[in-house]
């Protein structure tokens, strides 16, 4: 057994670096992912919800309250409770009543916003929030240009998992496990059903995925970034800890979109985590 894993590891670091020597530089708009502080809480009691934003996981950079569309509490009874987003620019967070018992599922969905990489007159490389026909007058080249949003969500236990497991909230680009995403282990692998505007999505799209304390660096990540087509995503999930898990597609823009960028951007993003046994004998003193 131990032979056999030590084969994998080995297999799995020699494909990684060679992913990492392929791969497509990597695009420098943020994503978001909500986290909970805690992942199983006991009836009554209180949990803050929050936010990593960039590129650096577990948190990264501030989130600006005019970014979130909304952030959002679905209950085990099937009631949205929505949380008022403070304007300011920061970690965006809330505290999460947790009064009755089952799955919850925190959520949150970013306003659309424009991203433009581009080469101006002098030939500096340029990152403007911005749509591409702000820069044009400026720009040689247009390297990249984004009309982008994102959807995140994570699910948390209280006292014991709902009997229906809440797995799909209905966001427009949407990862849905397939089995109850709480009850996962070790050793187990991921199956989520990936849905767009309504329907099982076929078509092609990027995915990478991590989890917190395999590296320090930006978009350093246990599984890089790498194509896919079809509507459901496999992922082996070799070891415990906080996964956080993205989905992008990009579709052409039709109509008077296609004067302010060169691709629609639609992110989804979701976090889970994989409990370990504890490490030290509990001392009963405090």
């Amino acid at each position: 057994m131990k032979k056999f894993k030590n084969s994998f590891y080995l297999l799995f670091g020699l494909s990684l670096a060679l992913s990492l020597a392929s791969a497509p530089s990597v695009c420098h708009a943020h994503s978001l992912y909500i986290q909970s502080s805690r992942y199983k809480v006991n009836v009554g009691k209180q949990a803050p919800l929050f936010f990593c934003y960039g590129h650096h996981i577990p948190v990264d950079d501030g989130v600006r309250g005019k970014k979130l569309k909304s952030v959002e509490v679905l209950t085990p009874s099937g009631k949205v409770e929505k949380m008022t987003i403070r304007q300011e620019t920061g970690l965006q967070s809330y505290m999460v009543p947790y009064q009755e018992p089952g799955t919850y599922v925190l959520s949150a969905e970013t306003n659309p916003g424009y991203y433009t990489i581009y080469i101006d007159k002098k030939g500096r490389d340029r990152h403007a929030v911005k749509p591409k026909s702000a820069v044009m007058e400026n720009a040689k080249e247009i390297t990249t240009s984004l009309h982008s949003k994102q959807f995140t969500k994570t699910y948390v236990v209280c006292q014991a998992p709902s009997e229906k497991f809440p797995a799909r909230i209905g966001q427009r680009l949407e990862l849905v496990p397939t089995s109850d995403i709480t009850q996962l282990k070790a050793g187990d692998t991921l199956e989520l059903q990936v849905y767009f505007d309504g329907k099982p999505y076929e078509g092609e799209a990027h995915w990478d995925a991590t989890y917190n304390g395999f590296s320090t660096e930006s978009e350093d990540n246990f599984y890089p970034r790498a194509k896919t087509t079809g509507s459901t995503l496999k992922i082996f999930i070799p070891r415990p800890g906080r996964w956080f898990v993205r989905y992008y597609i990009k579709t052409e823009p039709t109509g008077p979109e296609k004067e302010h960028c060169l691709h629609l951007k639609n992110t989804a993003t979701l976090v889970f985590q994989i409990d370990n046994q504890p490490k030290r004998t509990k001392s009963s003193s405090h």
